[in-house]
């Protein structure tokens, strides 16, 4: 699965209207408790990849399959995890599919359960050829992507669209 998600930055009126500072505010709709904000649309892009990728490892914690990423609609843009939690991302899922503990994970690939639980734990990385050896265990390979920067780009001044769209669009690699 590709863990590339759609979001939406808009300005917080509310906010505005009780300060009078201006305020931004990014949600990612497929992902539960995904949302942050910031004074200015470069502090929200700035947050957008560590937000959803923390929003998400709650589905590891839970025990849950991470949700499916939807189509993006007009105006919303898109937000790639980073290659390597991806690559953690789909070892979780594949182990809850595969209904693979991390104790047998370990059995597997030659490693203390210790060990094999810290490799979904997005906040302890793993290293790469562990991640790839735990994949093979489930029957899967990794691939790296790239995707043309022009469908990642934001718009010059992301400022000015917010104001009459209330969407901007960021850039960011595919995965």
């Amino acid at each position: 699965m590709r863990y590339v998600y759609p979001c939406i930055i808009e300005r917080d009126e509310e906010e505005a209207a009780a300060t009078g500072r201006t305020c931004y505010l990014a949600v990612f709709p497929d992902v539960h408790a995904a949302h942050t904000g910031g004074w200015s649309v470069q502090e929200v892009n700035d947050n957008l990849r560590d937000c959803l990728e923390t929003a998400l490892s709650f589905c590891i914690d839970s025990n849950e399959p991470l949700p499916e990423p939807s189509e993006p609609e007009p105006g919303q843009l898109l937000v790639a995890v980073s290659p390597p939690v991806a690559a953690q991302f789909a070892l979780h899922d594949a182990m809850l599919a595969a209904n693979v503990t991390a104790a047998e994970m370990a059995r597997r690939i030659g490693m203390r359960p210790s060990h094999a639980r810290r490799i979904t734990d997005i906040f302890k990385p793993a290293k790469p050829d562990q991640i790839e050896r735990a994949l093979a265990a489930v029957g899967l390979q990794m691939v790296s992507e790239a995707s043309p920067l022009d469908q990642w780009a934001p718009t010059p001044d992301p400022a000015p669209a917010l104001e009459s769209t209330h969407t901007a669009r960021k850039s960011g690699p595919a995965h």
